[in-house]
């Protein structure tokens, strides 16, 4: 790998252009060849990425604090009410988590009783798979943005939730 001077993103030693901004490499000269390159040419292509969050750590972040007794089911990042988000799933409520990271002045988290859930059903819109949640006296909820396999975890969380637990 080597790193593109103009962009600083690595591409593979034998490319002629760099896939990301387009340079162009000419061939080295050997004088420019001639010295190995130091450790600290390299030093500014380290990344150093932040720890993941736990899943607690990543509620309170969000403003969702869990009631006493209250189990975590699933949490996914998704689009809802047109913005993205997190959908957070309780033995008790769903909740929808506004953006990435709670802001002072974000809204709270929208959330529902599932004693309010109606019904929940996989719909197609533009190709794309969603679930739409019919609630009791609310407006329906559409999520999308879920990866095929978070979808199914869901709708099926849900359904187990609407029959009561039974399975």
């Amino acid at each position: 790998m080597k790193a593109c001077p103009d962009c600083a993103e690595l591409v593979l030693a034998a490319a002629r252009r760099c896939r990301y901004c387009g340079y162009e490499f000419r061939p080295a000269t050997p004088a420019a060849t001639s010295a190995p390159p130091s450790a600290s040419q390299f030093a500014f292509l380290l990344r150093r990425s932040e720890p993941h969050l736990t899943t607690t750590e990543t509620l309170e972040q969000l403003g969702v604090k869990l009631d006493p007794g209250e189990r975590l089911d699933g949490l996914w990042l998704a689009r809802a009410y047109g913005s993205d988000g997190y959908v957070i799933l309780t033995d008790a409520r769903l909740l929808f988590a506004f953006g990435l990271r709670r802001a002072p002045g974000s809204p709270p988290p929208h959330q529902h009783g599932l004693g309010e859930l109606a019904g929940a059903e996989v719909a197609s819109r533009h190709w794309k798979s969603g679930l739409v949640l019919h609630w009791h006296g609310w407006p329906d909820m559409r999520i999308d943005g879920l990866a095929p396999k978070h979808l199914r975890q869901l709708h099926s969380a849900l359904q187990t939730a609407l029959t009561g637990g039974a399975r």
